[in-house]
């Protein structure tokens, strides 16, 4: 069949009239097709370099060629590019190209792979990876292939391991809106740990809305309070790390205005009086040009044995549906303690970072029944506001 007739039968091609049981086997077969028309690509392009078409069309590059082209991205065209390049060297990953049983992204994991590996094992080595690429997708492989750099080269692992620990750091900054950006690289054993760590507090809750990137966010944040509670932390000025917000007790009491942190700027009173909820309030009395007159003593902080309580009643984040530990939450007053709650058993419960949002910022309701924690759902989430518990809850409620 000639490229035409087969562009042609594509062209006309309708997929509703396929039987199902034709379906995944005519997938599969386009699949292979794509995979054999990218090596034929590949040896086309490596003929248009060969005969320097790039400098006869006055482009730069191969690469720049075929961007313009074929009006592909520049990502695009050097990928397609440096496919040119490897397959050269790599005759038995080309072979599985050409018979459309790998991808390009194979090509790419073979060709790294043996970059690192002493030049004496690379033949041994591209046959044994090109093997093993028809049966494995590419990330796959980039594991098998770093096995087996292991085992041919445990040399080369330590170097680029203790490469790798001299280049860890990480950067983080303020923006104009007060958001802390952060950038960084970990060394394997530390990335390895963090991504351990951050993972167990990132998988999705029940009715979870949040992006994959605000679940890692909120599994970070939950780590760091964490480490702040445990009294772990290195002294600085004879006291544990803190964060300390300033704001006039009249804007606190009211929820209006905003607050002011040493790092981020501005916190609206509303977010400062969930952050008070399990934190320690110290008063400090300023003259007319804010200078310090009177620094009282700690208030209000829930005592060790309330914790305690807290978390022998409700065995973690008390929200429904949530499973976080004791030591992943915060004690949250049900009335306010700037409006007179008490710091006691009856009006307080323990919520992890994200659900003390959630009843700060939305139309929950917190009551005590038999004295354990029910939350009223908003009315826009259940019209009849069925009051819930948290199964660890419900079942000692019986």
């Amino acid at each position: 069949m000639e490229i035409t007739d087969f562009i042609d039968h594509l062209t006309g091609f309708q997929p509703y009239q396929l039987p199902e049981e034709e379906i995944l086997p005519t997938v599969r077969e386009l699949e292979t097709v794509q995979r054999m028309v990218v090596a034929v690509m590949a040896d086309l392009t490596a003929e248009a370099e060969a005969r320097s078409l790039h400098v006869v069309h006055g482009c730069r590059s191969v690469a720049v060629l075929l961007r313009d082209t074929l009006v592909l991205s520049p990502y695009e065209a050097r990928r397609r590019a440096r496919l040119v390049k490897e397959l050269p060297s790599l005759p038995e990953t080309a072979r599985a190209l050409r018979e459309g049983d790998i991808q390009a992204e194979h090509v790419f994991v073979i060709a790294d792979t043996l970059r690192v590996l002493p030049a004496e094992h690379h033949d041994d080595a591209e046959r044994e990876l090109a093997k093993h690429a028809r049966t494995l997708n590419h990330k796959e492989l980039e594991k098998a292939g770093k096995y087996l750099r292991a085992l041919l080269d445990p040399d080369g692992v330590f170097a680029e391991e203790q490469d790798s620990i001299a280049k860890r750091g990480l950067k983080a900054h303020q923006d104009a809106n007060g958001n802390t950006i952060i950038r960084g690289v970990l060394d394997p054993e530390a990335g390895e740990a963090f991504m351990t760590a951050m993972q167990s507090l990132a998988t999705p809750r029940k009715d979870d809305d949040r992006t994959p990137e605000q679940r890692n966010a909120d599994a970070l944040i939950e780590l760091v309070r964490v480490a702040m509670a445990s009294q772990g932390l290195p002294m600085q000025g004879g006291e544990r790390p803190q964060v300390i917000i300033t704001i006039s007790y009249e804007a606190l009491l009211a929820g209006l205005s905003v607050g002011w942190t040493s790092w981020s700027g501005p916190l609206s009173a509303q977010l400062v009086r969930k952050i008070a909820c399990d934190s320690t309030a110290i008063p400090v009395v300023l003259d007319g040009n804010g200078v310090p007159l009177d620094y009282g003593r700690e208030k209000r902080t829930a005592p060790k044995a309330l914790r305690k309580a807290l978390a022998v009643r409700d065995e973690g984040c008390a929200f429904p549906g949530c499973d976080r530990p004791p030591a992943w939450t915060e004690a949250h007053h049900v009335v306010h303690w700037i409006n007179g709650g008490e710091t006691n058993l009856g009006n307080m419960v323990l919520l992890c970072s994200h659900h003390h949002h959630v009843i700060h910022q939305e139309e929950w309701e917190i009551v005590f029944e038999a004295g354990l924690p029910v939350f009223l759902p908003p009315a826009w989430i259940d019209p009849a506001r069925e009051p819930r518990r948290n199964i660890r809850l419900a079942a000692v409620a019986g």
